[in-house]
Protein backbone atom coordinates (compact mmCIF):
# COMPACT_ATOMS: atom_id res chain seq x y z
CA UNK A 1 0.00 0.00 0.00
CA UNK A 2 1.52 3.45 -0.99
CA UNK A 3 0.87 6.29 1.55
CA UNK A 4 0.30 9.82 0.05
CA UNK A 5 3.34 11.75 0.95
CA UNK A 6 1.53 15.03 1.75
CA UNK A 7 -0.67 12.56 4.24
CA UNK A 8 2.32 11.56 6.68
CA UNK A 9 3.56 15.38 6.40
CA UNK A 10 0.16 15.92 8.00
CA UNK A 11 -0.16 12.99 10.10
CA UNK A 12 3.52 13.80 11.33
CA UNK A 13 2.61 17.44 12.08
CA UNK A 14 -0.27 16.46 14.49
CA UNK A 15 1.57 13.74 15.95
CA UNK A 16 3.88 16.56 17.32
CA UNK A 17 1.53 18.78 18.36
CA UNK A 18 -0.12 16.45 20.35
CA UNK A 19 3.13 15.94 21.83
CA UNK A 20 4.39 19.33 22.47
CA UNK A 21 0.93 19.92 24.01
CA UNK A 22 1.18 17.15 26.05
CA UNK A 23 4.71 17.68 27.27
CA UNK A 24 3.96 21.23 28.39
CA UNK A 25 0.84 20.18 30.21
CA UNK A 26 0.83 21.90 33.50
CA UNK A 27 -0.30 20.09 36.71
CA UNK A 28 -2.35 22.54 39.22
CA UNK A 29 -2.41 21.98 42.61
CA UNK A 30 -4.34 23.80 45.66
CA UNK A 31 -2.28 23.47 48.42
CA UNK A 32 -3.22 23.94 52.06
CA UNK A 33 0.03 25.55 54.12
CA UNK A 34 0.26 26.24 57.58
CA UNK A 35 1.87 29.59 59.24
CA UNK A 36 4.73 28.29 61.22
CA UNK A 37 6.27 31.76 62.17
CA UNK A 38 5.43 35.24 62.09
CA UNK A 39 8.12 38.30 63.10
CA UNK A 40 5.74 40.76 64.43
CA UNK A 41 7.16 44.00 64.10
CA UNK A 42 5.62 47.68 65.89
CA UNK A 43 3.15 48.31 62.79
CA UNK A 44 3.07 45.14 59.94
CA UNK A 45 4.48 41.14 60.46
CA UNK A 46 5.86 39.16 58.26
CA UNK A 47 4.53 35.26 58.00
CA UNK A 48 6.23 32.20 57.34
CA UNK A 49 4.09 29.16 55.91
CA UNK A 50 5.66 26.09 55.36
CA UNK A 51 3.84 23.09 52.32
CA UNK A 52 4.79 19.60 51.61
CA UNK A 53 4.16 19.64 47.86
CA UNK A 54 3.89 16.63 45.15
CA UNK A 55 5.77 17.77 41.99
CA UNK A 56 5.01 15.91 38.62
CA UNK A 57 8.42 16.26 36.50
CA UNK A 58 7.57 19.53 33.96
CA UNK A 59 5.25 22.27 34.81
CA UNK A 60 3.70 22.73 37.89
CA UNK A 61 0.99 25.74 38.85
CA UNK A 62 1.00 25.27 42.93
CA UNK A 63 -1.77 27.60 44.42
CA UNK A 64 -1.70 28.41 47.92
CA UNK A 65 -5.04 29.12 48.97
CA UNK A 66 -6.37 30.82 52.30
CA UNK A 67 -4.02 33.56 51.88
CA UNK A 68 -4.45 37.08 53.66
CA UNK A 69 -5.90 39.55 51.41
CA UNK A 70 -3.55 42.05 53.44
CA UNK A 71 -0.67 40.46 51.79
CA UNK A 72 2.13 42.50 50.48
CA UNK A 73 2.26 40.88 46.62
CA UNK A 74 5.73 42.37 45.96
CA UNK A 75 7.55 41.35 49.25
CA UNK A 76 6.52 37.32 48.58
CA UNK A 77 9.24 34.86 49.05
CA UNK A 78 9.23 31.09 47.44
CA UNK A 79 12.10 28.68 48.27
CA UNK A 80 12.20 25.01 48.14
CA UNK A 81 15.11 22.38 49.62
CA UNK A 82 14.85 20.45 46.14
CA UNK A 83 16.00 22.18 43.01
CA UNK A 84 13.29 24.09 40.82
CA UNK A 85 13.04 26.14 37.82
CA UNK A 86 11.02 29.44 39.50
CA UNK A 87 8.78 30.64 36.14
CA UNK A 88 6.69 32.83 38.42
CA UNK A 89 4.82 34.06 41.12
CA UNK A 90 1.65 36.12 41.80
CA UNK A 91 -1.66 36.64 43.70
CA UNK A 92 -5.14 36.59 42.79
CA UNK A 93 -8.71 36.72 44.94
CA UNK A 94 -10.46 33.55 44.90
CA UNK A 95 -14.25 35.54 45.45
CA UNK A 96 -16.06 32.10 44.58
CA UNK A 97 -14.21 30.22 47.63
CA UNK A 98 -15.97 32.41 49.94
CA UNK A 99 -18.81 30.77 51.36
CA UNK A 100 -17.36 27.07 50.06
CA UNK A 101 -14.51 27.35 52.90
CA UNK A 102 -17.13 28.42 55.81
CA UNK A 103 -20.74 25.63 55.97
CA UNK A 104 -21.60 28.72 58.66
CA UNK A 105 -21.92 31.06 55.70
CA UNK A 106 -24.24 28.87 53.47
CA UNK A 107 -26.24 27.70 56.85
CA UNK A 108 -27.25 31.59 57.50
CA UNK A 109 -27.83 32.10 53.72
CA UNK A 110 -29.98 29.49 53.71
CA UNK A 111 -31.31 30.43 57.35
CA UNK A 112 -31.94 34.09 55.62
CA UNK A 113 -33.76 32.60 52.85
CA UNK A 114 -35.99 30.62 54.45
CA UNK A 115 -37.21 33.13 56.74
CA UNK A 116 -37.81 35.71 53.38
CA UNK A 117 -40.17 33.10 52.22
CA UNK A 118 -42.17 32.26 55.84
CA UNK A 119 -42.61 35.92 55.46
CA UNK A 120 -43.80 36.71 51.97
CA UNK A 121 -45.88 33.69 53.24
CA UNK A 122 -47.26 35.21 56.02
CA UNK A 123 -47.95 38.86 54.23
CA UNK A 124 -49.73 37.34 51.65
CA UNK A 125 -52.17 35.44 54.64
CA UNK A 126 -52.52 38.75 56.07
CA UNK A 127 -53.42 40.21 52.45
CA UNK A 128 -55.91 38.17 52.25
CA UNK A 129 -57.40 39.06 55.90
CA UNK A 130 -56.97 42.58 54.54
CA UNK A 131 -59.26 42.04 51.85
CA UNK A 132 -61.97 40.31 53.87
CA UNK A 133 -61.88 43.71 56.16
CA UNK A 134 -62.58 45.61 52.86
CA UNK A 135 -65.38 43.55 52.17
CA UNK A 136 -67.22 44.22 54.70
CA UNK A 137 -66.72 47.26 55.38
CA UNK A 138 -67.97 48.06 51.91
CA UNK A 139 -71.08 46.18 52.03
CA UNK A 140 -72.39 47.12 55.55
CA UNK A 141 -75.81 46.97 54.75
CA UNK A 142 -77.82 43.69 54.78
CA UNK A 143 -80.79 45.49 53.37
CA UNK A 144 -81.89 48.30 50.61
CA UNK A 145 -81.25 51.92 51.39
CA UNK A 146 -84.86 52.71 51.43
CA UNK A 147 -85.63 49.97 54.43
CA UNK A 148 -86.14 51.01 57.63
CA UNK A 149 -84.00 47.94 60.38
CA UNK A 150 -85.65 47.53 63.48
CA UNK A 151 -84.23 47.95 66.86
CA UNK A 152 -82.88 44.20 67.06
CA UNK A 153 -81.93 44.03 63.16
CA UNK A 154 -79.59 46.83 64.31
CA UNK A 155 -78.27 45.46 67.34
CA UNK A 156 -77.54 41.93 65.55
CA UNK A 157 -75.67 43.31 62.55
CA UNK A 158 -73.39 45.96 64.69
CA UNK A 159 -72.93 42.57 66.62
CA UNK A 160 -71.69 40.89 63.79
CA UNK A 161 -69.47 43.46 62.20
CA UNK A 162 -67.98 44.43 65.61
CA UNK A 163 -67.23 40.66 65.98
CA UNK A 164 -65.86 39.71 62.68
CA UNK A 165 -64.19 43.23 62.08
CA UNK A 166 -62.49 42.73 65.70
CA UNK A 167 -61.43 38.99 65.14
CA UNK A 168 -59.49 39.88 61.63
CA UNK A 169 -57.73 43.14 63.30
CA UNK A 170 -56.44 40.80 66.00
CA UNK A 171 -55.09 38.13 63.44
CA UNK A 172 -53.84 40.89 61.40
CA UNK A 173 -52.19 42.24 64.37
CA UNK A 174 -50.61 38.77 65.02
CA UNK A 175 -49.63 38.48 61.62
CA UNK A 176 -47.41 42.04 62.12
CA UNK A 177 -46.29 40.48 65.27
CA UNK A 178 -44.75 37.48 63.50
CA UNK A 179 -43.52 39.03 60.62
CA UNK A 180 -41.78 41.56 62.82
CA UNK A 181 -39.95 38.48 64.66
CA UNK A 182 -39.31 37.02 61.68
CA UNK A 183 -37.11 40.22 60.21
CA UNK A 184 -35.68 40.86 63.22
CA UNK A 185 -34.29 37.31 63.58
CA UNK A 186 -33.00 37.93 59.46
CA UNK A 187 -31.19 41.37 60.61
CA UNK A 188 -29.40 39.31 63.16
CA UNK A 189 -28.33 36.64 60.78
CA UNK A 190 -27.55 39.58 58.61
CA UNK A 191 -25.52 40.71 61.00
CA UNK A 192 -23.47 37.35 61.47
CA UNK A 193 -23.27 37.08 57.67
CA UNK A 194 -21.46 40.47 57.16
CA UNK A 195 -18.87 39.46 59.90
CA UNK A 196 -18.05 35.58 58.59
CA UNK A 197 -18.28 37.79 55.18
CA UNK A 198 -15.38 40.01 56.06
CA UNK A 199 -13.09 37.11 58.20
CA UNK A 200 -13.46 34.77 55.10
CA UNK A 201 -12.61 37.96 52.25
CA UNK A 202 -9.64 39.23 53.84
CA UNK A 203 -8.43 35.69 53.74
CA UNK A 204 -9.43 34.91 50.54
CA UNK A 205 -6.63 35.87 48.73
CA UNK A 206 -4.28 32.56 46.30
CA UNK A 207 -0.69 33.33 45.37
CA UNK A 208 0.15 31.19 42.94
CA UNK A 209 3.57 29.77 41.93
CA UNK A 210 4.38 28.42 38.45
CA UNK A 211 7.57 26.14 38.63
CA UNK A 212 9.56 23.44 36.66
CA UNK A 213 10.32 20.35 38.02
CA UNK A 214 13.10 17.74 36.35
CA UNK A 215 11.43 15.09 38.01
CA UNK A 216 8.60 14.27 40.13
CA UNK A 217 9.43 14.27 43.22
CA UNK A 218 7.79 15.85 46.90
CA UNK A 219 9.21 19.23 47.98
CA UNK A 220 9.02 21.17 51.43
CA UNK A 221 8.01 24.14 50.21
CA UNK A 222 8.89 27.75 52.25
CA UNK A 223 6.45 30.91 51.37
CA UNK A 224 7.16 34.35 53.03
CA UNK A 225 5.09 37.72 53.07
CA UNK A 226 4.80 40.78 54.23
CA UNK A 227 1.29 41.26 55.67
CA UNK A 228 -0.60 44.61 57.35
CA UNK A 229 -3.17 45.37 59.93
CA UNK A 230 -1.13 43.78 62.89
CA UNK A 231 1.64 45.42 65.70
CA UNK A 232 2.51 45.31 68.95
CA UNK A 233 2.81 47.50 71.99
CA UNK A 234 5.22 47.48 74.25
CA UNK A 235 4.11 46.54 78.06
CA UNK A 236 5.84 46.66 81.41
CA UNK A 237 5.62 45.55 84.72
CA UNK A 238 7.49 47.24 87.66
CA UNK A 239 7.93 45.65 91.10
CA UNK A 240 9.90 46.39 94.32
CA UNK A 241 9.40 44.42 96.89
CA UNK A 242 10.66 46.40 99.02
CA UNK A 243 13.50 49.53 99.65
CA UNK A 244 16.47 47.04 100.04
CA UNK A 245 16.56 44.65 97.15
CA UNK A 246 16.22 44.90 93.21
CA UNK A 247 14.14 45.74 91.35
CA UNK A 248 12.02 43.47 88.87
CA UNK A 249 11.17 44.92 85.41
CA UNK A 250 8.84 42.42 83.40
CA UNK A 251 9.22 43.12 79.69
CA UNK A 252 6.16 42.09 77.98
CA UNK A 253 4.09 42.73 74.44
CA UNK A 254 0.58 43.25 73.73
CA UNK A 255 0.17 41.78 70.06
CA UNK A 256 -2.86 42.15 67.85
CA UNK A 257 -3.46 40.28 64.81
CA UNK A 258 -6.16 41.51 61.94
CA UNK A 259 -4.69 39.89 58.85
CA UNK A 260 -7.96 37.66 58.13
CA UNK A 261 -5.82 34.02 59.33
CA UNK A 262 -5.34 33.12 63.02
CA UNK A 263 -1.72 32.21 64.26
CA UNK A 264 -1.84 28.87 65.52
CA UNK A 265 0.05 27.64 67.78
CA UNK A 266 3.01 29.98 65.91
CA UNK A 267 6.88 30.83 66.97
CA UNK A 268 6.57 34.76 67.73
CA UNK A 269 9.57 37.19 66.85
CA UNK A 270 9.31 40.96 67.73
CA UNK A 271 10.95 43.10 66.16
CA UNK A 272 11.62 47.00 66.30
CA UNK A 273 12.48 47.23 62.45
CA UNK A 274 10.67 49.43 60.10
CA UNK A 275 9.82 46.62 57.25
CA UNK A 276 9.11 49.94 54.62
CA UNK A 277 13.19 51.07 55.43
CA UNK A 278 14.99 51.77 51.74
CA UNK A 279 17.17 49.35 50.43
CA UNK A 280 19.41 52.39 49.23
CA UNK A 281 22.28 52.83 51.91
CA UNK A 282 22.56 55.40 54.53
CA UNK A 283 23.54 58.72 54.54
CA UNK A 284 25.49 60.47 57.38
CA UNK A 285 23.70 64.27 58.65
CA UNK A 286 25.69 66.54 60.55
CA UNK A 287 24.96 65.60 64.14
CA UNK A 288 24.32 69.10 65.97
CA UNK A 289 24.00 69.45 69.83
CA UNK A 290 22.47 72.20 71.84
CA UNK A 291 21.10 72.85 74.57
CA UNK A 292 16.52 73.17 74.87
CA UNK A 293 14.73 75.25 77.09
CA UNK A 294 12.42 73.44 79.81
CA UNK A 295 8.74 74.77 79.20
CA UNK A 296 10.02 77.85 77.54
CA UNK A 297 11.44 78.80 80.81
CA UNK A 298 14.83 80.11 81.28
CA UNK A 299 14.69 80.05 85.21
CA UNK A 300 17.03 77.48 86.93
CA UNK A 301 14.41 76.69 89.05
CA UNK A 302 12.66 74.86 85.85
CA UNK A 303 16.24 72.63 85.10
CA UNK A 304 16.33 69.27 86.83
CA UNK A 305 16.02 65.54 86.76
CA UNK A 306 12.73 63.95 85.30
CA UNK A 307 10.20 61.48 87.58
CA UNK A 308 7.58 59.48 86.18
CA UNK A 309 4.79 59.94 88.82
CA UNK A 310 2.37 57.01 88.37
CA UNK A 311 -1.46 57.40 87.94
CA UNK A 312 -4.26 54.87 87.82
CA UNK A 313 -5.84 56.72 85.05
CA UNK A 314 -2.85 58.14 83.83
CA UNK A 315 0.54 58.65 83.62
CA UNK A 316 1.99 61.89 84.25
CA UNK A 317 5.35 63.61 84.18
CA UNK A 318 6.88 65.88 86.53
CA UNK A 319 10.19 67.90 86.33
CA UNK A 320 11.79 68.60 89.87
CA UNK A 321 14.78 70.42 91.12
CA UNK A 322 17.03 69.11 93.23
CA UNK A 323 15.10 70.29 95.98
CA UNK A 324 11.96 70.10 95.54
CA UNK A 325 9.94 66.99 95.67
CA UNK A 326 7.10 65.76 93.44
CA UNK A 327 3.59 66.60 94.44
CA UNK A 328 0.16 65.07 92.05
CA UNK A 329 -2.16 68.46 92.41
CA UNK A 330 0.13 70.88 94.47
CA UNK A 331 3.35 72.97 93.61
CA UNK A 332 5.97 74.41 95.90
CA UNK A 333 7.57 76.71 93.90
CA UNK A 334 10.15 74.24 91.09
CA UNK A 335 7.68 71.36 90.84
CA UNK A 336 5.51 71.56 87.31
CA UNK A 337 3.17 69.29 85.31
CA UNK A 338 4.23 69.27 81.90
CA UNK A 339 2.55 65.97 79.95
CA UNK A 340 -0.11 64.06 80.34
CA UNK A 341 -0.95 61.08 78.56
CA UNK A 342 -4.24 58.69 78.39
CA UNK A 343 -3.75 54.94 77.90
CA UNK A 344 -6.86 53.44 76.08
CA UNK A 345 -7.30 49.71 75.08
CA UNK A 346 -8.19 49.05 71.35
CA UNK A 347 -11.51 47.54 71.04
CA UNK A 348 -12.55 45.45 67.63
CA UNK A 349 -15.53 46.12 65.86
CA UNK A 350 -17.87 43.28 63.20
CA UNK A 351 -17.45 45.16 60.49
CA UNK A 352 -13.45 46.28 60.62
CA UNK A 353 -12.23 45.79 63.81
CA UNK A 354 -8.80 47.86 62.25
CA UNK A 355 -10.47 50.69 62.36
CA UNK A 356 -11.14 51.12 66.04
CA UNK A 357 -7.32 50.68 66.80
CA UNK A 358 -5.45 53.95 67.69
CA UNK A 359 -2.02 54.36 66.73
CA UNK A 360 0.66 56.74 68.50
CA UNK A 361 4.15 57.68 67.34
CA UNK A 362 7.11 56.65 69.05
CA UNK A 363 10.99 56.90 69.13
CA UNK A 364 12.96 53.62 68.94
CA UNK A 365 16.78 53.23 68.61
CA UNK A 366 17.68 53.75 65.12
CA UNK A 367 19.66 50.40 65.66
CA UNK A 368 16.46 47.52 65.83
CA UNK A 369 16.09 44.99 67.94
CA UNK A 370 14.31 41.43 67.19
CA UNK A 371 13.00 39.46 70.39
CA UNK A 372 13.03 35.46 70.04
CA UNK A 373 10.13 34.48 71.88
CA UNK A 374 10.36 31.24 73.58
CA UNK A 375 7.11 29.71 73.93
CA UNK A 376 4.44 29.40 70.97
CA UNK A 377 1.51 31.63 71.14
CA UNK A 378 -1.94 31.46 69.41
CA UNK A 379 -2.91 35.07 68.64
CA UNK A 380 -6.50 34.87 66.63
CA UNK A 381 -7.54 37.38 64.10
CA UNK A 382 -9.84 39.57 65.99
CA UNK A 383 -7.92 42.87 66.84
CA UNK A 384 -7.67 42.50 70.12
CA UNK A 385 -4.63 42.60 72.34
CA UNK A 386 -3.12 39.52 73.62
CA UNK A 387 -0.39 39.59 76.08
CA UNK A 388 2.75 38.37 75.06
CA UNK A 389 5.74 37.63 77.63
CA UNK A 390 9.21 38.58 76.40
CA UNK A 391 11.50 38.31 79.32
CA UNK A 392 12.48 40.09 82.72
CA UNK A 393 15.34 41.61 84.32
CA UNK A 394 16.65 42.72 88.21
CA UNK A 395 17.10 46.47 88.18
CA UNK A 396 19.75 47.70 90.62
CA UNK A 397 18.15 50.78 92.46
CA UNK A 398 18.77 52.95 95.11
CA UNK A 399 15.78 54.28 97.18
CA UNK A 400 15.47 57.84 98.67
CA UNK A 401 12.51 59.64 100.36
CA UNK A 402 11.25 63.49 99.94
CA UNK A 403 8.61 65.08 102.26
CA UNK A 404 7.12 68.14 102.00
CA UNK A 405 4.82 69.07 104.89
CA UNK A 406 3.52 71.85 104.16
CA UNK A 407 1.57 70.28 101.84
CA UNK A 408 1.41 66.60 102.59
CA UNK A 409 1.62 64.49 105.71
CA UNK A 410 3.41 61.80 104.25
CA UNK A 411 6.71 61.10 102.31
CA UNK A 412 7.04 59.82 98.78
CA UNK A 413 9.33 56.85 97.57
CA UNK A 414 11.51 57.84 94.95
CA UNK A 415 13.66 55.13 92.95
CA UNK A 416 16.55 55.61 91.13
CA UNK A 417 16.90 52.74 88.34
CA UNK A 418 19.83 52.15 86.79
CA UNK A 419 21.21 49.80 83.71
CA UNK A 420 17.81 50.39 81.93
CA UNK A 421 19.01 51.89 78.40
CA UNK A 422 21.00 48.38 77.71
CA UNK A 423 18.01 46.28 77.83
CA UNK A 424 16.69 47.42 74.31
CA UNK A 425 13.19 48.60 75.65
CA UNK A 426 11.01 50.53 73.48
CA UNK A 427 8.41 53.30 74.70
CA UNK A 428 5.20 51.99 76.34
CA UNK A 429 2.82 51.79 79.64
CA UNK A 430 3.99 50.39 82.92
CA UNK A 431 2.01 48.79 85.56
CA UNK A 432 4.23 50.17 88.86
CA UNK A 433 3.53 47.47 92.00
CA UNK A 434 5.25 48.01 95.48
CA UNK A 435 5.25 45.32 97.96
CA UNK A 436 2.43 43.74 95.88
CA UNK A 437 0.12 46.38 96.16
CA UNK A 438 -0.48 48.30 92.82
CA UNK A 439 0.64 51.93 92.77
CA UNK A 440 -0.29 52.83 89.54
CA UNK A 441 0.25 52.98 85.47
CA UNK A 442 3.43 55.02 84.55
CA UNK A 443 5.38 55.22 81.51
CA UNK A 444 8.86 54.39 80.49
CA UNK A 445 10.11 56.90 77.65
CA UNK A 446 13.27 55.43 76.17
CA UNK A 447 14.15 58.75 74.18
CA UNK A 448 15.49 59.74 77.46
CA UNK A 449 19.12 59.13 77.31
CA UNK A 450 20.02 59.20 81.14
CA UNK A 451 21.68 56.36 82.58
CA UNK A 452 18.96 56.97 85.48
CA UNK A 453 15.13 56.19 85.02
CA UNK A 454 13.73 57.75 88.22
CA UNK A 455 9.92 56.69 89.21
CA UNK A 456 7.96 57.66 91.55
CA UNK A 457 6.25 54.93 93.75
CA UNK A 458 4.49 56.80 95.61
CA UNK A 459 3.72 57.72 98.80
CA UNK A 460 4.93 55.92 101.71
CA UNK A 461 2.76 55.96 105.26
CA UNK A 462 6.04 54.88 107.20
CA UNK A 463 7.37 57.83 106.96
CA UNK A 464 4.84 59.92 108.46
CA UNK A 465 6.24 64.16 108.74
CA UNK A 466 3.92 66.95 110.36
CA UNK A 467 4.33 70.52 110.41
CA UNK A 468 2.34 72.40 113.51
CA UNK A 469 2.25 76.08 114.04
CA UNK A 470 3.74 76.49 117.94
CA UNK A 471 1.38 78.97 119.33
CA UNK A 472 3.63 80.28 122.63
CA UNK A 473 6.19 81.82 119.88
CA UNK A 474 3.84 83.33 117.44
CA UNK A 475 1.45 86.50 117.73
CA UNK A 476 0.75 89.53 116.05
CA UNK A 477 1.88 93.20 117.01
CA UNK A 478 0.90 96.81 116.14
CA UNK A 479 3.75 98.76 116.29
CA UNK A 480 3.26 102.22 115.27
CA UNK A 481 1.75 102.54 112.00
CA UNK A 482 2.98 98.77 111.24
CA UNK A 483 2.15 95.55 112.07
CA UNK A 484 4.55 92.48 113.41
CA UNK A 485 3.39 88.94 112.62
CA UNK A 486 5.78 86.26 114.37
CA UNK A 487 4.97 82.46 112.78
CA UNK A 488 7.32 79.59 114.01
CA UNK A 489 6.46 75.76 112.59
CA UNK A 490 7.94 72.71 114.41
CA UNK A 491 8.24 69.91 111.78
CA UNK A 492 8.84 66.30 112.84
CA UNK A 493 9.75 63.46 110.68
CA UNK A 494 9.93 59.94 111.76
CA UNK A 495 11.04 56.30 110.22
CA UNK A 496 8.82 53.42 111.41
CA UNK A 497 10.59 50.99 108.58
CA UNK A 498 13.24 48.53 110.14
CA UNK A 499 15.82 49.51 108.10
CA UNK A 500 17.47 53.35 107.85
CA UNK A 501 16.04 55.75 105.05
CA UNK A 502 17.29 59.05 103.40
CA UNK A 503 14.67 61.65 103.19
CA UNK A 504 14.89 65.22 101.61
CA UNK A 505 12.83 67.59 103.80
CA UNK A 506 11.90 70.87 102.88
CA UNK A 507 9.88 74.11 103.43
CA UNK A 508 9.67 77.58 102.50
CA UNK A 509 10.40 81.34 103.90
CA UNK A 510 7.80 83.83 102.24
CA UNK A 511 9.73 86.30 99.62
CA UNK A 512 8.31 89.76 99.92
CA UNK A 513 7.31 91.50 96.52
CA UNK A 514 6.09 94.61 97.84
CA UNK A 515 9.02 97.41 99.49
CA UNK A 516 6.03 98.14 102.30
CA UNK A 517 6.80 94.33 103.47
CA UNK A 518 9.66 92.84 105.03
CA UNK A 519 10.54 89.52 106.06
CA UNK A 520 12.85 88.77 108.80
CA UNK A 521 14.14 85.08 109.45
CA UNK A 522 14.40 84.00 113.01
CA UNK A 523 15.20 80.83 113.01
CA UNK A 524 15.83 77.52 109.85
CA UNK A 525 17.49 74.98 111.94
CA UNK A 526 20.34 74.68 109.87
CA UNK A 527 18.40 74.22 106.29
CA UNK A 528 19.63 74.97 103.56
CA UNK A 529 18.47 78.36 102.52
CA UNK A 530 18.21 79.62 98.83
CA UNK A 531 17.54 83.23 98.65
CA UNK A 532 16.15 83.14 95.27
CA UNK A 533 13.27 80.90 95.58
CA UNK A 534 12.95 80.94 99.87
CA UNK A 535 13.22 77.21 99.81
CA UNK A 536 14.83 75.21 103.09
CA UNK A 537 16.22 72.11 102.61
CA UNK A 538 17.24 69.01 105.30
CA UNK A 539 18.83 65.89 104.11
CA UNK A 540 18.32 63.49 106.96
CA UNK A 541 19.72 59.82 107.76
CA UNK A 542 17.24 58.22 110.09
CA UNK A 543 17.35 54.85 111.69
CA UNK A 544 15.10 52.90 112.25
CA UNK A 545 12.29 54.01 114.52
CA UNK A 546 14.15 57.63 114.95
CA UNK A 547 12.66 60.80 114.50
CA UNK A 548 14.25 64.04 114.21
CA UNK A 549 12.34 67.47 114.79
CA UNK A 550 13.67 71.14 113.28
CA UNK A 551 12.10 74.26 113.90
CA UNK A 552 11.67 77.43 111.18
CA UNK A 553 10.76 81.27 112.77
CA UNK A 554 10.44 84.06 110.31
CA UNK A 555 8.93 87.47 111.27
CA UNK A 556 6.18 89.76 108.96
CA UNK A 557 6.40 93.38 109.31
CA UNK A 558 3.61 95.13 106.94
CA UNK A 559 1.56 98.10 107.21
CA UNK A 560 -1.09 97.79 109.68
CA UNK A 561 -4.09 99.19 107.11
CA UNK A 562 -3.07 96.26 104.66
CA UNK A 563 -3.85 92.85 104.87
CA UNK A 564 -1.89 89.98 104.00
CA UNK A 565 -2.85 85.54 103.45
CA UNK A 566 0.06 83.99 104.59
CA UNK A 567 -1.84 80.58 104.56
CA UNK A 568 -2.30 79.09 101.40
CA UNK A 569 -5.89 77.13 100.34
CA UNK A 570 -6.34 74.49 97.71
CA UNK A 571 -9.59 74.25 95.43
CA UNK A 572 -11.54 71.24 95.35
CA UNK A 573 -14.90 69.81 94.53
CA UNK A 574 -17.78 69.47 97.29
CA UNK A 575 -21.77 69.29 97.65
CA UNK A 576 -24.16 72.13 97.92
CA UNK A 577 -27.65 71.54 98.78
Amino acid sequence: MQINPMKYILLSLLFSANFISFAQEIKTSKISSDIEAVTVFLTGGEVHRKASVNLKKGRNKLIFTQISTVADNKSIQFSSETALNLVSVSSEIDYLSVTESNPRIRAIKDSIQLLNDEVVDLQNEKSAYQVERQLLEQNKSIKGDSQNLTVEELSAMAVYYRKHIMEINKTMTSYDLRIRKKNNLKYRYQNQLTELNYKETIKSNQIVVIVDAESAHTAAIDLKYMVSNCGWQANYDLRADNIKDKISLKYKAKVYNNTGNDWADVNLSLSTSDPNLSASAPELSPWYLNYSSLMNQTDDSFKGNEYVVPSNRAYTKYYQNWNSAPQINQNLDGLYATDTFNYEQSQSSAANPEDNIKFTNIEVSQLSTTFEIEKKYYIPSDAKPYLVDITEHSLDATFSHKAVPKLDKDAFLLANIVGWESLDLVPGPTQVYFSEAFVGQSYINTSNVADTLRLSFGRDTKIPVSRKLVQEFSDKKVIGSNRKDNYTYKIIAKNNRDIPVRLSLYDQIPISQDSDISITINETSAATYNETTGKLTWLLNLKPGESKSYQISFTIKYPKNKTIRVKKYRTISAPSF
